[in-house]
């Protein structure tokens, strides 16, 4: 094998005359990795020098690395300030040669590598537009490659730029080559993620009158569906259907999950639209059932009237999910009748017979006020003529009539909701249950109503010949709780307590703060009992009773006994003693 030295090739080259490869083979002098002699050499070999550092510097990297000292985050700094360095020797060398004016298409070329090697495309459509300015015409395969770093960086405007500079260069199908580009950067956005960059390039694309391509606008579709973006996301895609682009069912498909998780009405219907009518594609039942949800929030009853028929014709067995979203739709469009026939058909199949499902009819009928008592005499009109024409026998029972007391009693209605107890039961010849009871009772508790909840357990005792559970009871107790005189509460307490229940926690934690409001020394017994049952008497409680409890004043000395018994414990030292047993 031939080995020549440096030297050696250096004078080859000098007695062959040839200066510019001499100076190619000299060794430089080199500084921070940047060669210090770059005035002796061509725009393009100093443009080569910077962007491209020497072989000392990269070895001198390497021992860098390498070394035990050197950390990773002191090496990236490094050669992030490496990188400015060239840079600015980058500019600092093209504002010199081109207020030289000895700039040739080669030199060009150069600086569009080199800032190019250096991700900066802004800087390469500056040198694009000198090019242009200067007469030199630049090549197809340059403005691929600054459109290529561009699309790499995310940068649209940057890419419109190019776009512009390559049809006033009168490059052949400039047009549709960088609107393809620009397309391909749109899907790659929205394809990995990056919504908020694909939407903007979207918006560029729109302010300069370029239509997208499929592929993009169903990135940037799906995309912003899955960012819960699902208002925006159906916005696009009107946008894009104006516009001339013709999406498939995969893309309708997409948006049609992400507006069955956000509850979006508008959004699903126009898919789903789209989908069975334009399509007849198949939806699966996960997204079937998002439709229904969306049918009964919005109302929307031939939406989810469409959805069950579809399920059925499918094959799949109707069950509680699917009936109780139609029925709930058809109540929120007041539509009584219809939705007394769906209670129907749910009870004929073992579903419905609970107060649950009526959750929201009493919701609907509480919802106005005003309206409340006319809206629950018309659903009691329509059971009654059914019951009276022999049809929907499931429907007239106790469970319908106790939601619509319910209703009437969270609108505030508590003593036509207490006549209508009377009145109802009795035509339809249906007994009354404790949950009736239960109904009314919970609406005098929001009303702080205890003559009509006073009135109803008698009632319930003396004439339904019924037995007070626990709820009732403690409804008792909360209301008198509620009262100026709340003497009633422990009546009621003692009462559950001898009847062998066990009063819950929050009854306790209830009689504990309204005693101590008035510094009642019943607190003490409430908290006594509350440990015995194990209950825990939580930091906040005892805390809420400290700030509400003060020690009483000292007598003085005089005026007390000399033989007095020892005082009874305060509250506040059977908290301090509480709290120390914590």
């Amino acid at each position: 094998m031939l080995r020549c030295s440096a030297r050696s090739l250096r004078a080859r080259a000098i007695a062959a005359g040839t200066a510019a490869a001499a100076r190619r083979y000299s060794a430089p002098v080199v500084s921070d990795g940047l060669d210090t002699r770059l005035d002796m050499l061509t725009v393009e070999e100093q443009v080569w020098q910077i962007v491209h550092p020497s072989s000392h510097a990269r070895i001198q990297r390497c021992r860098e690395a390498a070394s035990p000292r050197s950390s990773g985050g002191r090496q990236g700094q490094a050669d992030a300030r490496k990188k400015l360095s060239a840079h600015s020797q980058l500019d600092g060398l093209y504002e010199r040669a081109r207020a030289a004016g000895r700039l040739t298409r080669a030199d060009y070329a150069a600086f569009l590598e080199g800032y190019n090697e250096m991700r900066d495309a802004r800087s390469c459509v500056a040198v694009l537009r000198a090019m242009r300015e200067s007469g030199e015409r630049p090549g197809e395969a340059q403005f691929a490659m600054v459109l290529k770093s561009a699309a790499d960086q995310r940068r649209a405007a940057v890419i419109f730029e190019v776009g512009e500079e390559m049809q006033l260069a009168g490059v052949e199908d400039a047009g549709s080559n960088y609107v393809t580009f620009f397309n391909n950067l749109l899907a790659c956005l929205g394809g990995c993620g990056q919504i908020e960059h694909a939407y903007a390039v979207y918006l560029e694309m729109l302010e300069r009158r370029l239509t997208p391509q499929r592929a993009g606008c169903h990135a940037l579709v799906v995309g912003l569906g899955q960012v819960d973006e699902v208002e925006l996301a159906l916005e696009v895609l009107r946008e894009s259907l104006g516009r001339g682009v013709a999406f498939g069912s995969e893309t309708y498909l997409g948006l049609l999950s992400s507006a069955s998780k956000r509850m979006h009405h508008a959004a699903y219907r126009f898919c789903y639209e789209q989908l069975t009518t334009v399509f007849e594609a198949q939806v699966t039942e996960g997204d079937y059932l998002g439709g229904l949800d969306v049918a009964a929030r919005s109302g929307d009853i031939a939406l989810a009237s469409d959805v069950v028929r579809r399920l059925k014709a499918l094959g799949y067995p109707l069950r509680e999910p699917h009936f109780e979203p139609l029925f709930d739709a058809l109540v929120m469009r007041h539509q009584w009748g219809a939705a007394l026939r769906v209670l129907s058909t749910m009870r004929e199949v073992g579903y419905g017979r609970t107060q649950a499902t009526l959750r929201t009819l009493v919701r609907q009928l509480a919802a106005d006020a005003e309206r409340t008592v006319a809206l629950c005499g018309d659903v009691f009109v329509e059971v009654a003529e059914a019951a009276a024409r022999g049809e929907l026998p499931r429907v007239a029972d106790a469970v319908t009539l106790n939601a619509l007391l319910a209703g009437l009693a969270q609108a505030g209605h508590v003593e036509s909701a207490a006549k209508q107890l009377d009145v109802w039961f009795s035509r339809l010849a249906i007994r009354r249950n404790v949950d009736s009871y239960v109904a009314v009772l919970s609406g005098c508790l929001e009303r702080r109503n205890k003559t009509v909840a006073e009135v109803l357990l008698a009632k319930l005792v003396d004439d339904d010949r019924l037995v007070p559970t626990q709820e009732i009871y403690e409804l008792m107790v909360h209301l008198s709780l509620a009262q100026h005189s709340y003497e009633d509460a422990f009546v009621y307490l003692e009462t559950m307590k001898a009847d062998g229940m066990a009063p819950s926690w929050r009854v306790y934690a209830a009689i504990v703060r309204r005693c101590a409001r008035v510094r009642d020394p019943r607190a003490q017994t409430a908290i006594r009992e509350m440990r015995h049952l194990g209950y825990a008497v939580t930091p906040q409680l005892l805390e809420y009773v400290r700030s509400h409890s003060r020690p009483p004043r000292p007598a003085p000395a005089a005026d007390q006994p000399p033989s007095a018994a020892p005082a009874e414990p305060s509250l506040l030292d059977i908290l301090d003693a509480e709290v120390f047993t914590l």
